[in-house]
């Protein structure tokens, strides 16, 4: 049988160069997709532009969905690196980064500095938090947060350890996790809310629960929790403030409109599931990991355990198993909303099968389930290209089945040679696989990221856009709100020239915001009679149209002729001369 020993996990500058080749290799490849990164670019892009960081504004209304400190952070990294989608994804990759961090502080906690570098190998290299650590959304921030939190609070629990062993810094000690722990969740909720607030502490009320009989450190975490959330107040409480007495309506909007219609699902758009939907979500984004699942808890492996790590596995546990429960249960369902139990699964798998520990080495995943834990990051290279035709109604390319028929040969091969390797043998081949093929993946992207159905980028038609602009022009988005437009097409779309908008539903962003129509006032256009009648007149007018607009409006146009400018996607650029 073909062993390696953990002489290259002695050497972590190996590991320091992967995780970083990991998250930063074609950082900036690929254009913004629609809606989520060219919606967040361009908030962080008006914040630039307008100088007003405390109310985020979309297409220059208020715009209060998330609180503020992703839009921060990528305006931050714009102003310093200049705008570009290097620059907007800049912040996520840091995340990513520091994510793999606490992953392995937690797997170090648990079983050494072994099963910690185990925990960030294992992380980085899954599906799901690789994909989220290069798009612009809001969850990959709030994930190191929460991670970060528990951590905080878990250094602040063994601190009070200390005071058995007469420690005399042991209070300074408690209360400075603790606080770094209260810290890091104002960050979270900063970024995402209630959510970022709620994992850590019902992390923290499980250590209470489980020493519940230990009345002086149950008294020492209430009083450390009180300045905790004293001082959580005194850092989220000024942006909260000042956006309320800004923006009328501000504090309804944030708390009915979206913290509690989402939880309730009264205000979701399109992201409805079954209570089954991130069982399949869990079992494709942690690939090529998913496969060790079935044999994680096991009540011999418990039994194994010394008292420190029992509790630092139960607190994972709970994080893993209260987020994911929270998020199956509420209505509103998107895959990246259960990236936050990433970090803990990490460490709890590579404690329970790669630390190395004789102790703790009982009941592991056999041997079949490591050989298709190999092959799975070729299987997903296989897989790929007709998951592009599915998803996307991308058309087969000569390419994808040489991909597919050269990725199944040598799955087959990884299947048969992995009868000789042991399991960190097989966990070593694996990680190098499977950063390989999503970088791979990664590469292949750009070539299609205009024919993607529904987020395809809108960087060429900002590019067309621009082109054809000239002064005295009028701009119409017709169809459907091309929101990260401004981005691309900043020099003709700003503040000081807003385009006509129509034929788009109202009740979705940036409309939606209460008194945003209103703001919009004469720019939005009551029907296609009225696009008609300024296409009808003397002034050229260029209309950014979603999906057969022209055709349309040609019907109903045709003593004035139409030119067709460019058509990306489904999207299409035309002027009346």
């Amino acid at each position: 049988m073909m062993t390696l020993n953990a002489g290259p996990l002695r050497r972590p500058w190996w590991l320091l160069a992967l995780t970083l080749f990991t998250f930063f290799c074609l950082l900036g490849s690929r254009s913004l997709n629609e809606p989520d990164e060219g919606r967040y670019a361009e908030i962080a892009r008006e914040m630039i532009e307008t100088g007003d960081w405390i109310v985020p504004h979309f297409w220059y209304a208020p715009h209060l969905d998330k609180p503020p400190l992703t839009y921060w952070a990528v305006a931050v990294s714009m102003s310093l690196f200049g705008q570009n989608e290097w620059a907007v994804r800049l912040p996520l990759a840091l995340a990513g980064l520091s994510g793999v961090g606490a992953s392995y502080l937690f797997g170090r906690a648990l079983g050494g500095r072994q099963a910690g570098l185990w925990s960030a190998i294992i992380l980085q290299s899954s599906l799901l938090y690789f994909a989220m650590a290069r798009m612009l959304t809001t969850d990959m921030l709030l994930t190191q947060f929460i991670a970060w939190a528990v951590y905080f609070f878990w250094r602040s629990w063994r601190s009070l350890d200390d005071a058995a062993e007469a420690n005399p810094n042991h209070s300074k000690r408690f209360l400075a996790w603790h606080l770094a722990g209260w810290m890091a969740m104002a960050c979270g909720f900063l970024t995402k809310g209630p959510v970022a607030f709620v994992v850590p502490l019902v992390c923290l009320a499980t250590l209470l629960t489980h020493r519940r009989r230990e009345c002086r450190r149950r008294k020492t975490m209430v009083v450390g929790s009180l300045a905790g959330f004293a001082l959580f107040l005194l850092f989220v409480a000024p942006w909260f403030c000042a956006v309320v007495h800004l923006v009328p309506r501000a504090l309804d909007y944030m708390v009915y409109g979206q913290a509690v219609g989402h939880a309730l699902g009264t205000t979701i758009k399109n992201r409805y599931g079954s209570p089954f939907y991130f069982f399949g979500v869990l079992g494709v984004g942690l690939l090529p990991w998913t496969w060790l699942l079935g044999w994680l808890w096991r009540r011999a492996h418990w039994r194994a355990l010394n008292i420190h790590q029992k509790e630092m596995w139960l607190v994972l546990c709970v994080w893993t198993l209260f987020t994911f429960a929270v998020f199956s249960l509420t209505r509103a369902k998107l895959a990246p909303y259960i990236l936050p139990i990433f970090p803990a699964l990490s460490a709890l798998i590579a404690f329970r099968f790669i630390n190395g520990d004789p102790a703790t080495d009982v009941a592991g995943a056999p041997k079949w389930a490591w050989r298709l834990c190999l092959v799975s990051p070729l299987l997903l290279l296989a897989c790929v290209p007709f998951g592009m035709m599915a998803a996307y109604h991308v058309g087969p390319a000569s390419w994808m089945y040489l991909q597919t028929t050269a990725a199944a040969v040598f799955a087959l091969f990884g299947l048969w040679l992995g009868r000789r390797f042991d399991r960190t043998a097989c966990a070593y081949v694996t990680a190098g696989l499977s950063v390989l093929a999503l970088l791979a993946t990664a590469a292949r992207m750009p070539s299609y990221e205009t024919s993607f159905k529904s987020n395809q980028t809108l960087k060429p038609l900002g590019a067309a856009l621009r082109e054809q602009f000239q002064s005295g022009d009028q701009i119409v988005c017709w169809g459907r709100l091309p929101q990260g437009l401004p981005f691309y097409a900043q020099s003709v779309i700003s503040a000081a020239n807003r385009p006509y908008f129509g034929g788009m539903p109202l009740d979705q962003v940036p409309f939606e915001f209460p008194g945003n129509r209103e703001r919009f006032g004469v720019l939005l256009l009551p029907d296609e009679s009225a696009l008609i009648r300024l296409l009808a007149g003397d002034r050229r007018v260029l209309v950014v149209g979603f999906s057969g607009t022209l055709a349309r409006v040609r019907e109903s146009l045709r003593e004035k002729p139409l030119r067709i400018i460019t058509h990306v996607g489904q999207w299409e650029l035309f002027s009346n001369r």
